[in-house]
């Protein structure tokens, strides 16, 4: 979940299995505040809605007791404890993350490690279960949301929803005949030779296994191009001219250069803490309007997190 929080001072964060909490200070110049417009003001990724449905379930709390209702005011210094629960982060994080909405199309910025549709509804979250509760909360019909496409739960950056059946059958039809054009960044281990190209590698991914280079696979293409290089890894622009199970990951682990953070197909890389690829841009025809659309999510590519 991606957190903003105003320069004001905070205490701690901490994030669990069980969730996130933040405790944020109350100075005397807070006193005489509602509760829910503090918090707000504090942790701009959360809206008064959201926080007044915290309050509703016990898990904002006043210097150590619950906070009784939403229009409590504050009346003494001292810290507000505030716990998202893990069930929640995903539709927090899509409300800051949101791309391009119409009556037809929502399209956000999904966050790595929020999968798009749960195989199991177990007590996380996943992105189609996010954007229907995102919906509902900005007042909009959530009756059809549709999956044109998918990104893999490591994988950040743009993901579109369909919410019209007529939307959802002409994205589809898009992305299966290849007339969209996506480009992903991603840090790979080392640096291609030479520095622009195309990878092309048979890739069979049976449905009893993991997808693999396989000689008996499918045809897939990738284009690549080197940004920049940092301490032995590189930034690369990556264009899909197929679209195969895992193809960027495979394709650059079958060359040499593997996503740091791969813990699939193995860089040996360690302190990403994640996979670092992320769908930066996606160019399609609007289903309904007919409108060319450039959808970018902004990423960012220092090589910090590489340390």
């Amino acid at each position: 979940m991606r957190i903003r929080v105003a320069s004001l001072p905070i205490i701690r964060a901490v994030s669990s299995a069980e969730g996130r909490s933040l405790d944020l200070q109350v100075d005397a110049g807070d006193l005489g505040e509602r509760i829910d417009r503090f918090v707000a003001s504090r942790v701009r990724s959360l809206s008064r809605t959201f926080v007044a449905t915290l309050v509703e379930r016990g898990l904002v709390t006043v210097n150590g007791e619950a906070a009784r209702r939403v229009s409590q005011r504050l009346q003494r210094a001292g810290h507000v404890r505030v716990v998202i629960p893990a069930s929640e982060e995903g539709t927090s994080s899509l409300r800051e993350r949101v791309i391009h909405e119409d009556a037809a199309i929502l399209v956000v910025d999904k966050p790595a490690g929020l999968p798009v549709k749960a195989r199991l509804k177990l007590a996380g979250d996943d992105a189609v279960s996010a954007a229907r509760r995102l919906l509902v909360e900005m007042g909009k019909d959530a009756s059809f949301l549709g999956t044109p496409h998918r990104l893999d739960r490591a994988t950040s950056g743009v993901l579109v929803f369909a919410l019209t059946k007529e939307a959802a059958r002409a994205l589809s039809g898009a992305f299966a005949s290849r007339k969209t054009k996506k480009t992903y960044l991603a840090w790979v281990a080392g640096a291609p030779s030479p520095r622009s190209g195309a990878i092309e590698a048979r890739i069979l991914a049976p449905g009893d296994g993991e997808a693999r280079i396989d000689e008996r696979g499918k045809p897939a293409r990738t284009r690549y191009r080197v940004l920049r290089e940092d301490r032995g890894r590189a930034l690369l622009a990556l264009r899909l001219l197929t679209g195969r199970t895992h193809q960027l990951r495979l394709h650059l682990a079958h060359v040499g250069h593997p996503i740091v953070g791969d813990d699939v197909h193995g860089d040996g890389i360690r302190g990403a803490g994640r996979l670092l690829l992320h769908a930066r841009r996606l160019r399609l025809v609007h289903p309904i309007t007919g409108e060319r659309l450039v959808l970018d999510a902004p990423w960012d590519e220092s090589p910090t997190p590489l340390t």
